[in-house]
């Protein structure tokens, strides 16, 4: 297969995050709208806030672990946070492309690490070329 290269090292994204921090507001409130039953209702607020952090993390910007991204004929390579160093990765099976927002599940040896990309967040020549190396390898 003829590799080409992508190479992403996203700017933060706070609409994005403002979005996931109002759904799962709006997630933590529905079971109260709905006059569930008193611990379903606890429940279910607590899996929606619980999974805000999660959300979160996997948003651009400067609370998230990975600051880039480059595939090549080499393999997939990862920068972490306030390291100079590549690191060895795969793309996990659970990546998906969309239109405006591309999904990332990146394996690091055992370690697992997410990224929710949306189109502003990359130039566009290499959101497009990221968007088509997941539609080939996942």
């Amino acid at each position: 297969m003829t590799s080409f290269i992508v190479e992403i090292e996203p700017a933060a994204a706070p609409r994005l995050a403002g979005l996931a921090l109002i759904v799962h507001l709006a997630a933590a409130a529905s079971p109260w709208l709905a006059r569930l039953p008193r611990w379903s209702a606890v429940a279910l607020t607590a899996a929606a806030v619980a999974s805000l952090a999660w959300s979160i993390a996997a948003v651009p910007g400067r609370h998230q672990r990975l600051e880039a991204l480059r595939i090549d004929a080499a393999g997939c390579r990862v920068r972490l946070h306030g390291s100079r160093d590549w690191h060895a990765a795969t793309l996990g099976s659970k990546s998906r492309a969309y239109a405006e927002l591309a999904f990332l599940d990146i394996r690091m040896g055992k370690a697992r690490l997410s990224w929710l990309l949306p189109r502003s967040a990359a130039p566009a020549g290499a959101f497009r070329r990221l968007k088509a190396r997941i539609r080939l390898s996942c």
